[in-house]
């Protein structure tokens, strides 16, 4: 619950308490109308109280889910990394195809050895 949230909730409580001590007081006093809408009223704050601990229950929850997503975001990330290095790595030989065999990779596996052993 966030510090505005605990304020709302302690104004709130103080409301209906007082509320309630008012009901109190003026039970017979006053026509029974009164009496009752005051008690009502009472009620109201206790409404309050109810919606700020849902609200922070569902940005607790937000928060777990926006975790989660940002676990499951990682291990995408680490799956289309690999997926670009695999085309990066056909590329070269794309490259050699289309380059009519003057461009290769140094590093390609695919690359033919020119050399030494003839």
């Amino acid at each position: 619950m966030s510090r505005g949230s605990r304020t709302l909730t302690v104004l709130y409580v103080a409301v209906a308490l007082w509320l309630s001590f008012c009901t109190v007081r003026t039970w017979g006093a006053v026509p029974v109308w009164s009496t009752l809408a005051m008690a009502a009223a009472a009620f109201t704050p206790v409404l309050g109280i109810v919606r700020e601990t849902v609200i922070a229950d569902e940005r607790r929850a937000v928060a777990v889910l926006r975790e989660r997503e940002g676990r499951r975001a990682a291990w995408r990330d680490e799956a289309v990394a690999a997926l670009a290095r695999a085309e990066v790595q056909a590329a070269c030989c794309e490259r050699w195809w289309t380059s009519c065999a003057t461009e290769h990779d140094p590093g390609c596996a695919h690359r033919p050895s020119w050399g030494s052993t003839a």
